[in-house]
């Protein structure tokens, strides 16, 4: 018991994160803009509010490095249990050039939230996930996790594992009260 006394009045904290995926502190709020899904009805990002939304930026043509990220967020949603439906997936298209073929391999993944929108607002979106000052926006194969309030708060690496990631998603559902 004195230890601990010790210890926590000290200030110490063990070292090494919990979570695989990086923190953005402080949160940061993501400004509205309105888009078009890929089935051409407007939605502004507003609307994504009140679940925890996997967002991933890419171009139209999907490489195998940008299904292997969808497939990754398909995967984390699909393991989150009882609660699918606190967790949302948006893929943010950076380019317009091949929305047919995209449009057949989004077949593999039902439910993810697709945007398209002016090159302008598609940039403007990405500007706001920069990970720090000299970064480029929305680095490729990166997987940015929002709060139900619209705050950037978290992102995971391309190299990052599924397993980690659902870790901390169910541990974010679990303590939040919101989402």
């Amino acid at each position: 018991v004195v230890a601990a006394t010790v210890l926590y009045f000290s200030g110490w904290r063990p070292s090494g994160a919990v979570n695989p995926g990086q923190l953005v502190s402080p949160a940061r709020p993501i400004a509205d803009a309105l888009f078009q899904t890929l089935d051409g009805e407007q939605l502004r990002l507003y609307a994504l509010h009140g679940k925890w939304s996997l967002v991933y930026f890419g171009p139209a043509e999907c490489a195998p490095a940008c299904e292997r990220s969808l497939y990754k967020m398909r995967q984390v949603h699909a393991a989150q249990g009882r609660e699918p439906d606190r967790v949302q997936r948006v893929f943010v298209v950076t380019d317009r050039n091949a929305l047919d073929p995209l449009r057949y391999t989004l077949k593999e993944y039902p439910g993810m939230i697709v945007l398209i929108g002016p090159g302008p607002s598609v940039r403007a979106l990405a500007e706001q996930f920069r990970l720090a000052e000299g970064t480029p926006p929305s680095l490729p194969e990166r997987i940015y996790v929002l709060d139900p309030n619209g705050n950037f708060m978290m992102h995971y690496p391309p190299e990052a594992d599924p397993s980690g990631m659902r870790k901390d998603l169910a541990r974010l559902l679990r303590l939040s009260r919101i989402g």
